[in-house]
């Protein structure tokens, strides 16, 4: 081991916050704009449009980029297509206390989506906003879409933000995770540069990790989201579905009990409701 990782491994063991001088920059504006005065027409706007987005349906639907970033013993060609074709269950599967976690989350976004609003580095519309990519027929919703002048001639930036426990945030020198969506959603968005910013939901301490766009890094999604749509096109010209992965034993097995198209999958229960 190096003296980098034992110095590393010894300051996370402590709890200090490993950073580069670019992201302690981006700490202290972090932090600064915690002082600034409330825009109460921009934030309430913000608060309105997400509490109203998609006010006549709740509905979940269609092919989402997060999918694209689970593992392969995870991954699944055969619902990312049917999602494209069947409507999904919205969320009966998921047990109530992980609905409040996801509220937590929720709020702890809302929270720094204000913050870039009051500072004036993103407008309400580009906080949370869901976009679509035509090549790949795909949905995303970057967190924050934002233009700091002091970070890269105040160039558009994606942001990524992410709550987690405090035995994970003294542990963490980067999020396991969110750094590969930030990746994934500057590639659909075409802008070259990006943060994570993960807050420990207990103490609001909270640590940035500044990126620049590598297109080697998204390639396997790439693939995934173009073998995708190449599954989609032969499910609607030659009627022939992708297989289902090797894990997928029954309709009653783990993983396929709490699938939202299950139903459309195993053709059981009416067989699902397809997309109009």
């Amino acid at each position: 081991m190096s003296l980098t990782d034992d110095i590393r491994k010894a300051t996370t063991q402590k709890g200090v916050k490993i950073q580069g001088h670019e992201e302690d920059k981006f700490d202290r504006l972090l932090n600064n704009a915690f002082y600034l005065e409330k825009d109460i027409e921009g934030e309430v706007a913000f608060l309105r449009m997400v509490m109203t987005r998609g006010a006549e349906t709740q509905e979940r639907v269609g092919l989402h980029a997060s999918n694209m970033l689970k593992g392969d013993a995870e991954f699944c060609m055969r619902f990312q297509t049917l999602s494209l074709l069947y409507h999904q269950t919205q969320g009966e599967e998921v047990s109530p206390s992980l609905k409040r976690i996801f509220e937590e989350g929720n709020a702890i976004h809302e929270k720094w989506q204000r913050l870039f609003i009051r500072a004036g580095w993103s407008r309400p519309d580009e906080l949370d906003k869901t976009l679509y990519d035509e090549r790949y027929m795909m949905q995303y919703t970057p967190d924050i879409i934002c233009r700091i002048p002091e970070f890269h001639n105040g160039e558009d930036m994606v942001g990524e933000i992410k709550s987690v426990n405090t035995f994970q945030f003294k542990k963490m020198v980067r999020h396991p995770s969110a750094w590969k969506q930030c990746q994934w959603y500057m590639h659909l968005t075409g802008i070259k540069h990006g943060f994570v910013l993960s807050e420990d939901k207990n103490t609001q301490d909270f640590k940035v990790e500044l990126y620049d766009y590598d297109p080697k890094l998204v390639e396997p999604w790439v693939d995934r989201a173009e073998a995708i749509v190449t599954s989609y096109y032969r499910a609607i010209n030659d009627r022939k579905m992708v297989k289902r992965p090797k894990w997928a034993t029954s309709s009653d097995c783990k993983k396929c009990s709490s699938c939202s198209l299950r139903d459309a999958c195993w053709r059981i229960n009416g067989g699902g409701r397809r997309l109009s």
